[in-house]
């Protein structure tokens, strides 16, 4: 015969039994009887008689079951009531920590100028490009300096060819 809690303020408490078997706390706490036996392995107290105590079952996997992993929740969720909602809002809490840290973090790092904006890059870059493009297109009129020699046609063969490569690197996809 089970023992019930004789707590008057919660009616739902004085209607749980005191202890369970294994199996019936698997269900209590909707959780495979393996899952049991591999908590009575971690430290999950167990009495003489081979039962579990309720609140002192519970307790210990509040304290001692890591609620966020996936695995725990494989065969529904092990908290109850108030203690889930607590749990939810924990992890909640933890996940804004942690999207703070990392703004502050990204913030940091753009004021040691350890990273950059991408339009700041991008107008670099095009800056870079729009020099290295005039730069090529100077070179026939600077062997025409050096080269006196050639005729205007070898100058005009130079500049169509540089013309070439800068419109096929300009189209590269």
């Amino acid at each position: 015969m089970q023992e019930t809690h004789s707590n008057t303020a919660d009616p739902a408490l004085s209607q749980m039994p005191r202890s369970l078997s294994k199996s019936a706390f698997a269900k209590f706490v909707e959780v495979s009887p393996g899952r049991i036996s591999q908590m009575v392995k971690q430290g999950l107290p167990v009495e003489a008689d081979g039962k579990i105590d309720v609140a002192r079952g519970k307790l210990w996997i509040s304290e001692n079951i890591n609620h966020t992993r996936a695995a725990s929740h494989a065969k529904g969720p092990t908290l109850f009531g108030e203690e889930k909602q607590k749990t939810s809002l924990t992890a909640e809490r933890a996940r804004l920590a942690k999207e703070q840290a990392d703004a502050a973090e990204i913030k940091n790092a753009i004021l040691r100028k350890e990273l950059v904006h991408a339009s700041d890059v991008e107008r670099e870059w095009a800056a870079v490009l729009r020099k290295v493009r005039a730069g090529v297109l100077a070179v026939p009129s600077r062997v025409r300096q050096l080269l006196p020699h050639l005729t205007p046609h070898d100058v005009e063969v130079f500049d169509n060819e540089l013309r070439r490569a800068l419109e096929d690197l300009a189209n590269d996809d």
